[in-house]
């Protein structure tokens, strides 16, 4: 039996994705397609709740600095919230990452 990502982790070194793809038989590519898109639910399961943590970071950094109004305390915000900022981009754009190459190569495999 098969473990997980077996043909995701098959790519030999130095073969770009579409080149790998293109060898792989039908049964293979779509069960590539299916281990992209377990890699895709990995990082978007848990987007939508730091997009709300977020949120209400930065509402709540809004709301303090102007109940506070001390100069030391938007560099307190400011590093609280840019790497919460930097965090949630890193994970949007592996999400994005795995969502575009399983539309291409969906569209590949339609052709």
């Amino acid at each position: 039996m098969k473990s997980k990502a077996d043909i995701l982790n098959a790519i030999p070194s130095g073969m770009d994705l579409e080149t790998y793809f293109d060898s792989l038989s039908i049964f293979e590519k779509r069960e590539l397609i299916e281990e992209l898109e377990v890699c895709k639910g990995h990082f978007t399961k848990n987007l939508k709740p730091k997009m709300h943590l977020a949120l209400f970071s930065y509402l709540c950094s809004f709301i303090c600095y102007f109940g506070i109004r001390e100069e030391w305390f938007i560099y307190y915000l400011i590093g609280i919230n840019v790497p919460l900022s930097i965090f949630l981009f890193l994970d949007f754009k592996d999400a994005s990452f795995y969502e575009k190459a399983i539309k291409k190569l969906e569209r590949k495999m339609s052709q």
